[in-house]
């Protein structure tokens, strides 16, 4: 834990420094950020030792065996991953640099949907870490490719490149076929909401907490026969309710703040609308992981816009006190809940180490 909140301290300390000195020309978007974050989250993820996440060790011991993951069709539908894999084991490159190629692919992604869309690209930063994947990304590494090609996909479906969306979301799905999910983000390209009508939608996404049953029922009688584990298990699911609660209330501040008329020009722009539709699903998703753990990693895929909504939406606030206030809770509450739930969390990053430690 003291490594993750000194690099947070160290970022704080940096960006006063910064701000003060150069005031006049230093954005909350500037690349200088965008480097200083991004970077020291590669080491940090790089330099990880293999005790470090739940799955990291399993993980190794496929890399060590690549051969035999292959050709015996361990994931016969997920071949993406174990020809990766593989591939990466015949360039006869040690375990730790095969972590460090992962972690540059998901920093890369995340940093670039940062830097095109994040109005404060730090912020955006500070919440990956402290509630957003940066403890799924230490452990997860199958999944975290997954997302990084979810991430490329969003990018280029914003860039009116559809053919390249569904490519790369194809290509997710070789590796993790949860990746699957992130194909309705292509019917959202075009959409622009006024406050009305994000009230509607966050409504009606709020309303299907009533029938999560009955869902979940449809959703294991549609899923293949390898995931009925997961049916099996659900008597042991136990998501923090509080961490709903947060999926709920980062969409209803959106709405509070929404933009007024004479700047709803500006929606497409800030992707206001898009963002929020992706915050309601994410705790659409989590309403039905308490019947369906296995659901529960598909809310994932939707998780890194939270942290580029959440500091967009504080920045239209137009009440400078408020928007104190705002920026207050942006750091200190994620700061506490990263602090309550990493120690012996599930995805076991709560001890760091180095690797050559």
């Amino acid at each position: 834990m003291v490594v993750y909140l000194f690099i947070l301290g160290y970022w704080g300390a940096i960006a006063t420094i910064l701000n003060q000195n150069f005031k006049n020309r230093l954005k909350n978007d500037s690349k200088i950020y965008f480097i200083l974050a991004g970077f020291s989250l590669f080491f940090l993820m790089a330099s990880r030792n293999i005790s470090v996440g739940t799955d990291t060790i399993r993980y190794l011991y496929e890399f060590e065996n690549a051969d035999f993951y292959l050709n015996n069709l361990i994931r016969s539908s997920e071949r993406g991953y174990s020809y990766f894999n593989f591939f990466a084991n015949k360039l006869g490159i040690s375990f730790q640099i095969y972590l460090s190629i992962i972690s540059a692919i998901f920093m890369i992604a995340i940093s670039k949907l940062y830097y095109k869309y994040s109005k404060n690209i730090l912020m955006s930063y500070y919440l990956h870490v402290t509630i957003g994947l940066f403890a799924m990304s230490m452990t997860g590494l199958r999944q975290s490719l997954a997302i990084s090609l979810t991430i490329i996909s969003f990018i280029s479906l914003m860039n009116n490149k559809k053919f390249l969306f569904f490519l790369f979301v194809f290509i997710a799905y070789t590796f993790h076929n949860s990746a699957i999910a992130f194909i309705p983000v292509y019917f959202l390209k075009n959409l622009k909401l006024n406050r009305k009508s994000a009230i509607l939608i966050y409504l009606l996404s709020a309303s299907l907490f009533f029938v999560k049953s009955w869902i979940a029922g449809f959703i294991s009688i549609m899923s293949p026969d390898r995931y009925s584990r997961y049916w099996i298990m659900q008597d042991s699911i136990d998501i923090n309710p509080l961490v709903i609660l947060v999926a709920l209330a980062i969409p209803l501040a959106a709405i509070i703040f929404w933009p007024k008329i004479d700047t709803e020009r500006n929606l497409e722009k800030e992707s206001i609308s898009i963002l929020f539709v992706l915050s309601c699903i994410n705790f659409i998703v989590y309403f039905f992981a308490l019947e369906v753990m296995l659901l529960e990693r598909i809310s994932l895929y939707f998780m890194a816009y939270n942290t580029i909504l959440i500091p967009n939406v504080i920045r239209m606030i137009k009440n400078k006190d408020i928007r104190r206030i705002g920026w207050a809770a942006c750091i200190i509450l994620p700061l506490l809940q990263f602090i309550i739930s990493t120690p012996g969390g599930s995805f076991g990053i709560g001890e760091y180490k180095f690797f050559w430690e």
